[in-house]
């Protein structure tokens, strides 16, 4: 048996995530060309772990091959189509979001309503990779509907797109990012409040003192302090200083353009 087709049995073999990807690596580091057609047979296998694995590891390749994309694309949509196994859905979806390919979002938008959590958050990552900028209205309505999903990492990703991709200030963007701005699940909180504080939006204020008096506190959520350049979140930022808690250079920041430093500097 030959090298590559050994890792790929170990692979397929392999119920630990950590472990399996670990081997996913190794299989890289075979001929690229090998690879690509070892993997897109697995991709028309008949069992769903082969087209799981199969639509990982052309994701990795793509990844470390941007040239391959094409081929990749050509690999994954009609497996796309007829595939109804989630894992292998979720890989599939993810492998094209680091393909780069808007016109792959036909295929991609209709899942963001599929009822596994995994494909769900396929699409929110392959949608904010890949969607063309300005988002357009399908997409930013995908992205505020799964901004709540019972999903954690899905409402982050999500936010993700609304706070940080999205520009636009309506009613229905603000209102999805308010809701988010005090999530449980930290990450899309932090998203929340960068993207509100982006825009200014005072009702950031309170959640972001908050977050900054937190030994939970995160660095995005000192950079939306800085964005928010509000005074009233210096008490939380003094006391956030010499804690150890965040990057004291952001803390430092975000003081400045909170104290209004930054815009006087920039006049004088």
């Amino acid at each position: 048996m030959r090298s590559l087709d050994a890792r790929i049995q170990a692979a397929l073999a392999a119920y630990d995530e950590d472990t399996r990807w670990e081997l996913i690596g190794g299989i890289m580091d075979e001929c690229p060309d090998d690879v690509f057609e070892a993997s897109k047979g697995l991709v028309r296998g008949k069992h769903e772990r082969e087209r799981t694995l199969g639509a990982d590891i052309l994701g990795r390749l793509v990844e470390s091959d941007p040239e391959a994309g094409l081929d990749v694309e050509l690999a994954l949509l009609p497996a796309l189509q007829k595939e109804r196994a989630p894992h292998a859905i979720a890989s599939m979806v993810a492998a094209l979001g680091h393909v780069g390919d808007p016109s792959a979002l036909t295929q991609i938008m209709p899942l963001a309503r599929h009822p596994d959590a995994g494909v769900r958050l396929s699409v929110a990552f392959a949608v904010t990779s890949i969607s063309p900028r300005p988002l357009s209205d399908e997409v930013k309505l995908s992205l505020i509907r799964l901004s709540g999903d019972v999903d954690p990492e899905v409402r982050d990703w999500a936010t993700f797109g609304l706070g940080t991709l999205l520009t636009e200030e309506s009613p229905e963007v603000m209102a999805a990012l308010l809701a988010r701005a005090s999530d449980p699940y930290h990450e899309a909180r932090a998203e929340a409040l960068f993207g509100l504080a982006v825009r200014r939006d005072p009702r950031a204020v309170p959640h972001l003192i908050r977050a900054l008096g937190s030994a939970h506190v995160q660095g995005l959520e000192v950079d939306a302090a800085a964005e928010a350049a509000d005074p009233r979140l210096l008490p939380a930022l003094w006391a956030l200083q010499g804690t150890g808690l965040a990057d004291e250079g952001r803390v430092r920041r975000a003081i400045d353009r909170c104290s209004g430093r930054d815009e006087r500097a920039l006049l004088t």
